[in-house]
């Protein structure tokens, strides 16, 4: 017979699965629980939740949502970390905080219910911002039209100069 707590724990974890649709899977093997601590309360500033979970309980949780089956990944101490919005500031604050810790690990990451590699997810956390990427497309975007404005602008002063220049050498 399956335990109250147990039943409890798949549906707090489907509820999380389904209102947050992307996770980061790791190995907090060794790590104290003060620096565990930390790490939670920095994923929470970003919008994120980062929980310790029983890979039997995570595997039948993930079964009830539908999602991609990653039970090879399931083994030894696992911590999910569980994102709503931005993954690259999440994924930052885990590859900083596994810089520090020797022992801490990314085993992979599911966004969108595709898998990614822990190298994959690593290489997510060295993507710049948002809003730096938006920015360098913008002035990518902008460049051509900014160069084509200063050139007929200077055909337009140039135009100009020559008219005064005639305008001046009729008046004398």
């Amino acid at each position: 017979m399956v335990k109250q707590y147990k039943i409890d724990e798949v549906a707090s974890l489907v509820q999380k699965l389904q209102e947050r649709k992307n996770i980061i899977l790791t190995n907090y093997s060794g790590i104290k629980v003060k620096s565990l601590s930390d790490l939670r309360r920095k994923i929470r500033e970003k919008g994120g939740e980062y929980k310790v979970v029983k890979n039997n309980l995570f595997k039948r949780a993930m079964k009830e949502v539908g999602a991609v089956q990653i039970d090879e990944h399931l083994k030894g101490p696992i911590g999910v970390v569980f994102m709503k919005g931005e993954v690259g500031d999440i994924a930052k604050v885990l590859r900083d905080f596994a810089k520090e810790q020797d022992k801490f690990a990314f085993s992979l990451g599911l966004l969108e219910n595709v898998v990614y590699s822990g190298d994959q997810v690593k290489q997510i956390a060295d993507l710049p911002a948002k809003e730096v990427l938006l920015s360098q497309v913008m002035s990518l975007i902008n460049g051509p039209g900014t160069k084509i404005a200063i050139g007929i602008n200077q055909i337009m002063a140039s135009l100009a100069r020559g008219i005064n220049a005639v305008a001046e050498k009729n008046a004398q």
